[in-house]
């Protein structure tokens, strides 16, 4: 390893290593929420590119849960599941602002009680 000191580009890459987890409903919401301070940390900061990195990894977010969910080789519950994560990223890329009050009217859907048991019913 390297002695030199971590450039600018190297320290914003590692805020960005890691966010994307999503194994869990849980999971997946606090990486959502993490998404949304990041993103508005940066849009409020005036770093525009910043705040298009955390839109890049929600869209990598959404991609992902959408090729866990179309995997036949995958459990049908686990499938299930990783479609709602898909839904919530595509929510919160489009309505950043009212996603998380979006969430907890989701959360508290007979539909979603009925397909995740109460899951994350907590906010």
């Amino acid at each position: 390893m390297s002695g030199r000191a971590k450039g600018a580009g190297e320290e914003a890459e590692g805020e960005f290593a890691h966010v994307l987890r999503f194994a869990t409903l849980e999971e997946a919401e606090a990486t959502l929420r993490r998404l949304d301070g990041m993103w508005r940390e940066h849009r409020d900061a005036g770093d525009r590119a910043g705040a298009e990195r955390v839109l890049d990894l929600a869209r990598e977010g959404r991609r992902r849960a959408q090729m866990i969910a179309g995997n036949r080789r995958v459990a049908a519950e686990k499938r299930a599941e990783k479609e709602e994560i898909r839904q919530w990223f595509r929510v919160w890329l489009e309505a950043p602002e009212t996603f998380f009050d979006w969430l907890e009217l989701r959360k508290a859907s007979v539909e979603f009680g009925e397909k995740f048991g109460g899951a994350t019913r907590q906010g």
